[in-house]
């Protein structure tokens, strides 16, 4: 088995096992909060012709968002909903504070144990499947093998987005050839939210993420912050945990994710760095990280 395929087998497996009770401590759930505020502040940088809810007449205009490495979905209050009083499904960062904005969300993850959860929440909070719907699937794989992500509804999105998961994919020149290949040619958005390089600290495994091939997840991505055992971590000088063997890369550079993006067919690439600083468990409380955003428009 191949390294990536190795990597990819380890996050399902993780994620599987995780995927009711990853997102439940409190300081995961800030940090989806830190990151969602973030977002929200910044929409309008992101460059999509977004559409709102809360107004009536938006003339039946359709925004659609695939959410690669989606995750269960969490319950939150999000700003801008119809219903202010009442909370809708958020499959993680971007998902909560853009589904306000959009008019069809479609997620894609590779633990079937998460795509479940996903859709159960969607449907315990009366969601339609043409509104929110996750199906398990990996982007990276050979196209042959994908025939339930492969029909017309999973391309031509107008956004596309991975949130907290990018660190968990190995190959992410593949990776973000096949995000830009899902968008609409010459307006299609990727947004990709992910870490600053940890400049060897620890990714305190308890991420608040999404995830997917060779990827793990988002969503008060809980990797899990207890430790596994006294061995050392295969990362540096640090304990060991489960989700070492899920991670790919310790964060990216600015230059990094704008030559990603621009070799995989993106235009109009910026890059912003979020101001708040990130712990990834109380543990960590010294080591903390902060999380970017890079987004790029699908050229003609």
């Amino acid at each position: 088995m191949s390294e990536a395929a190795t990597l990819s087998e380890s996050n399902r497996q993780h994620w599987d096992e995780l995927a009711k009770s990853y997102d439940e401590k409190p300081w995961a759930k800030d940090i989806v909060r830190d990151i969602a505020n973030g977002v929200e502040k910044n929409r309008d940088w992101i460059g999509v012709d977004w559409v709102n809810k809360d107004v009536s007449g938006h003339s039946g205009r359709e925004v659609r968002m695939l959410d690669y490495a989606c995750g269960p979905g969490n319950v939150a209050s999000v700003r801008g909903t119809v219903n202010t009083k009442h909370s809708i499904l958020v499959a993680n960062i971007a998902t909560q504070t853009l589904f306000p904005y959009v008019t069809q969300v479609r997620g894609i993850d590779l633990s079937s144990g998460m795509v479940k959860e996903f859709n159960r929440r969607a449907e315990a909070l009366g969601l339609s499947p043409d509104q929110f719907h996750a199906l398990e699937g990996d982007l990276l794989a050979d196209p042959a093998t994908q025939s339930a992500i492969g029909g017309e509804e999973f391309f031509n999105f107008d956004l596309v987005t991975c949130s907290l998961a990018f660190h968990h994919i190995e190959n992410s020149e593949l990776a973000s050839r096949r995000f830009v290949e899902r968008l609409k040619p010459g307006t299609g958005v990727l947004l990709i939210i992910d870490l600053v390089p940890h400049d060897g600290h620890h990714h305190g495994h308890g991420h608040a993420h999404g995830h997917g091939n060779g990827h793990a997840h988002e969503k008060g991505h809980d990797h899990g912050s207890e430790q596994a055992d006294s061995k050392q971590s295969r990362w540096g000088p640090f304990p060991a945990h489960p989700v070492d063997s899920t991670i790919a890369h310790l964060g990216f550079t600015k230059d990094r994710m704008e030559s990603l993006l621009k070799g995989a067919g993106c235009v109009d690439v910026e890059y912003m760095e979020l101001d708040k600083e990130l712990a990834f468990g109380p543990e960590f409380a010294d080591k903390k990280t902060r999380a970017f955003m890079v987004r790029g428009r699908r050229a003609e």
